[in-house]
């Protein structure tokens, strides 16, 4: 058995946070652990309410995952809390962990907050260089690097910089910016690698951030490298809501 953990925050319509997650690594193969960071009031469309899990017991809930089980491979999104931040790397340090996906979820959508500000320099210093790769999108880059661009090459520029000061790979996703086809980079101290596709209008858009890079993360821990996994990862995304069209009409 393939054991997949998720350290992220519930979402109660079931199509993001750690119920997607969680979807996602089954469906990829994976018995699916959880452990939560953080209880959310929402629906497909708009994020209502944020209460952070206390400190402590994600601790324990992270470090009962790791100690009790062989796992493959990671995916950490909305953390919630500094404290938590805090937390969640003391475990990694303890366990030693590869495949760790960051989502660096900041705020949802429709804008509500998932972290503050004073909590970027800690997510940075802490969590970044533990974590293999980290998945922003334009709007999240942006406030990371406290950079401003407006096209990919410009982005990708930022990142070659930002990886070797955090650490750790980048995948710049490409569906904020304003262009007919979406253009993504991953970025890593072997290089920058460049990918482009059609871009797709989904009705339903919930939770695509959380499905690929849990994906990504269990086709990490299939023992494929970081390009591989991307391409699957991609690949499943757009398989997966192509589906949910129809069901969802």
């Amino acid at each position: 058995m393939k054991y997949f953990l998720t350290i992220a925050a519930s979402d109660n319509s079931g199509g993001a946070g750690i119920q997607q997650d969680m979807k996602v690594a089954n469906e990829l193969g994976y018995w699916a652990l959880s452990a939560v960071t953080g209880i959310t009031v929402q629906d497909f469309y708009n994020v209502n309410y944020i209460e952070a899990v206390k400190s402590s017991l994600v601790f324990s809930q992270v470090e009962k995952c790791l100690s009790a089980f062989p796992v493959k491979a990671v995916k950490v999104g909305a953390v919630c809390s500094l404290e938590n931040i805090q937390m969640i790397a003391e475990c990694f340090k303890k366990f030693k962990i590869d495949n760790i996906v960051l989502d660096t979820v900041l705020s949802s959508s429709s804008g509500m907050k998932f972290l503050d500000r004073s909590s970027l320099d800690v997510i940075k210093k802490e969590l970044f260089p533990l974590a293999t790769i980290i998945t922003p999108n334009k709007p999240e880059f942006e406030i990371l690097s406290n950079e401003k661009f407006s096209t990919i090459d410009e982005g990708v520029a930022i990142a070659v910089e930002k990886c070797k000061e955090w650490d750790t790979a980048i995948l710049l996703k490409g569906g904020h910016f304003e262009n007919k086809i979406i253009e993504e980079a991953l970025i890593s101290d072997e290089g920058v690698l460049r990918f482009q596709r059609g871009r797709s209008h989904f009705k339903y858009q919930h939770g695509t951030g959380c499905t690929l890079s849990s994906a990504l993360a269990c086709f990490m821990g299939n023992g494929l490298s970081l390009e591989n996994s991307y391409k699957q990862a991609s690949g499943y995304l757009l398989k997966h809501y192509d589906l949910l069209q129809n069901k969802l009409q």
